[in-house]
């Protein structure tokens, strides 16, 4: 019976004690909660990673379209979302863009190759 008295009272004093401070339970509990979420350092372990890894595919592009006919050498620039890694954007700086042609080719590869419109696809001369 004494056992039973006791959990009685010990019941009745939590009870009491977290009416008076339950905002303070509810602040700790979500510190315990945001500490148990993933930090930000498993990103950036992902996005060092990520760089090299589009940095080879660039590179790799930048082989394929310069075997085109007629555009000599070339340097191709991917802009992206850091978030997505989704391209928005390219520009490709090669000898052959004053043949208009070599500008419609180039513009039409990398519009299959990134999903990008032409207006997203800026082709230009110059010494890459």
């Amino acid at each position: 019976m004494e056992r039973r008295q006791l959990s009685g009272e010990v019941s009745e004093k939590l009870r009491k004690a977290a009416g008076k401070y339950k905002y303070a339970i509810v602040v700790a509990l979500l510190g315990v909660l945001l500490m148990l979420l993933p930090a930000g350092g498993a990103r950036k372990t992902q996005s060092t990673a990520e760089p090299e890894a589009r940095t080879s595919v660039q590179s790799e592009w930048e082989r394929a379209l310069a075997a085109f006919d007629g555009v000599g050498r070339l340097r191709l620039v991917l802009r992206t979302e850091p978030e997505t890694q989704r391209c928005t954007g390219a520009l490709v700086v090669c000898e052959g863009a004053d043949s208009a042609a070599v500008r419609l080719e180039l513009t039409r590869a990398l519009g299959a190759l990134t999903g990008l419109s032409s207006e997203k696809i800026a082709i230009v001369k110059g010494k890459p």
